[in-house]
């Protein structure tokens, strides 16, 4: 249901110490009823990152400064901080926790219902791509192997690249897709399958099989040593493609997502990499796959005039804003599919660009032991959980079962949220009735008339609301 007159102000009242002024004016403008686009209390200027940075008393000031984003970078790898400490592994695999990493990487939310052709998928349809698991292959001690992403690499659940859904009318959530890594991702190499074209691997993630061709092998030493380089360029828009090259078909137009950190290879100033000159670009190390697969290094351009930082951007609650803004518009990626992002993901990577790592999904980053957290349950109150929202900073998240939101702002005393959603449920304040406007984007809503489902308020829905910003 929508708060009472007493409860907006409630709100009103306890967000005056953090919400940031805005001209009255500006408020009058902001409708109460529903807009053209079917979303409750907005107007088009709110798809300005100016219209919430404006709003803000100290937009610039630095939240955590390289010192502390760092800290929270080594915290996500401690027990309950969300990333897997890949370090930390044996370098010998036993059967046991192999088979464990092939049974936990096929746990999926979403069903497997219907192929790509709308054809019912089969149990002898699944046994078939079960068995290129190759369990039964899985040997009783193996040395661990190491490799990095040589490009922007699918996670899957099977070993395979069929494509399966709950059902043909939801198509949005593909049901073996489990997330991606970015380009020069470490992994753990632990089986392959069958057929030889996928690789079981344990990611920062969790386990899950990625293309054998997306992997470049090396030693140890190589693969955490790229990984550990300090970070020469790091791409702040929403996604970067390298430099056309004929010259080195692995490395042209290679797309890079916000937040990526590359290191910059050592290169002559007036010598051409890949056949042009890079003076006018940053020149990348980037890895790539040799001869069988095996590790390399080599340099591939990227544009000057492209939108990326030397060093990740200061945390500052304008950067949290222009950065989500980037993002704004774009189609829905569950699991990072269709070279996008789902709800975790935009989070992620707006954070990720600030040197702040938050796990990839939403369940994880509302409990991650790295960050400050309000967590609530059945005996908080709606009116208690109003209060903590209106407590809230820009850069906070909201979580709720399945989906992550994250505070851009207050207008009213209200807050508002952009969120990578399928769609705004909401009561409709003319007719009374539920009203379910498909999104299917990242998008900018107000939060409190939300509905998670037909019946829950998302402010009763909110399982956990985290306060990334602060120590």
């Amino acid at each position: 249901m929508t708060p009472s007159r007493q409860l907006r102000t409630l709100i009103m009242s306890a967000a005056l110490a953090c919400a940031a002024s805005a001209a009255p004016a500006a408020d009058q403008r902001i409708p109460g009823g529903v807009s053209s686009a079917g979303i409750p209390a907005f107007s088009d200027e709110m798809l300005t990152p100016d219209f919430w940075i404006g709003r803000l008393l100290e937009p610039n000031a630095v939240l955590l400064d390289a010192r502390q984003t760092a800290a929270k970078r080594t915290l996500v790898y401690a027990p309950q901080g969300g990333f897997n400490d890949l370090q930390a592994i044996p370098t010998t695999l036993k059967r046991a926790q192999v088979a464990g990493w092939l049974s936990q990487a096929e746990q999926s939310p979403v069903k497997i219902g219907v192929d790509d052709a709308g054809k019912a998928v089969t149990p002898s349809v699944l046994a078939a791509i079960r068995r290129n698991a190759a369990a039964d292959r899985i040997a009783a001690s193996s040395p661990a192997r190491y490799g990095l992403s040589v490009r922007r690499a699918h996670l899957r659940t099977l070993p395979t690249e069929r494509i399966f859904y709950a059902a043909s009318d939801q198509r949005d959530y593909e049901s073996l897709q489990a997330g991606i890594l970015f380009v020069g991702e470490p992994v753990v190499i632990a089986h392959a399958s069958t057929d030889g074209k996928w690789l079981l691997v344990m990611s920062t993630q969790g386990p899950a099989w990625v293309r054998a061709d997306d992997i470049a092998e090396g030693s140890r030493d190589a693969v955490f040593g790229y990984a550990a380089r300090a970070p020469g360029r790091v791409v702040t828009g929403d996604q970067v493609r390298t430099v056309f090259t004929p010259e080195a078909p692995a490395l042209s137009e290679l797309l890079l997502d916000m937040g990526t950190a590359l290191p910059i290879a050592d290169v002559p100033a007036d010598q051409p990499v890949n056949g042009a000159s890079p003076y006018a670009s940053w020149p990348l190390a980037l890895p790539v796959r040799g001869q069988g697969g095996k590790l390399e290094f080599k340099a591939a351009l990227l544009r000057r005039s492209a939108d990326s930082a030397p060093g990740y951007l200061p945390l500052t609650r304008a950067n949290i804003i222009r950065q989500s803004f980037k993002l704004l518009g774009e189609r829905y990626g569950w699991g990072h599919q269709f070279n996008a992002r789902d709800c975790s993901g935009l989070t992620g990577e707006v954070y990720r660009s600030m040197g702040v790592l938050l796990p990839p999904f939403s369940g994880v980053q509302g409990s991650s032991s790295a960050f400050q957290h309000r967590t609530f349950t059945d005996k908080d109150s709606h009116e208690e959980r109003l209060r903590a929202l209106a407590e809230a900073q820009v850069g906070d998240l909201v979580v709720v079962p399945g989906h992550v939101l994250m505070i851009i702002g207050q207008v009213k005393g209200e807050p508002y949220v952009i969120q990578d959603v399928p769609y705004a449920v909401f009561k409709d304040p003319a007719s009374g009735q539920i009203r379910k406007t498909k999104l299917n984007q990242v998008s900018v809503t107000p939060l409190l008339p939300l509905y998670a489902d037909d019946k829950t308020l998302y402010v009763d829905a909110m399982t956990s609301l985290v306060h990334v910003t602060k120590n």
